[in-house]
């Protein structure tokens, strides 16, 4: 039995040196590419690494939700600003108090929101599909 385990740790032993030997030869006859292939490599992978599209971080997102909101409702007050100026010039200071006038002034505002709900129904259903 002793001869037995003495047997079988020579053999791993001799396995192991083996192996040893064998990647040595392996590493040694291994070729290097020449320079201007690795050249060609790395400038196909960098094409290929500018050409796949990128994921949008949620910063970007938000970003996005900003400017379309900056947008829309800064048209929206400068449109109800000139609403307003140009009421107060041509028709006077009464017609400000009046429901026609606040009438006018809800209605380009529920515009505006419509288009800006409108927009980020397009943004979230564009994200979806990808």
């Amino acid at each position: 039995m002793t001869q037995d385990k003495s047997g079988t740790k020579m053999k791993e032993k001799r396995i192991e040196i083996e192996d040893d030997q064998l990647k040595e030869l392996l590493q040694s006859a291994g070729k290097k590419a020449p320079e201007k292939l690795q050249y060609r490599i790395m400038q196909q992978i960098e094409t290929e690494h500018s050409l796949t599209r990128k994921k949008t971080s949620p910063a970007r997102r938000s970003i996005t939700l900003l400017k379309d909101l900056g947008n829309i409702f800064g048209t929206m007050y400068i449109l109800l600003a000139a609403i307003v100026g140009g009421a107060y010039l041509l028709l006077g200071e009464a017609f400000l108090q009046s429901y026609r006038f606040w009438g006018t002034v809800l209605l380009v505002s529920l515009i505006f929101s419509l288009f800006w709900l409108i927009t980020r129904l397009d943004c979230y259903l564009q994200e979806k599909r990808r």
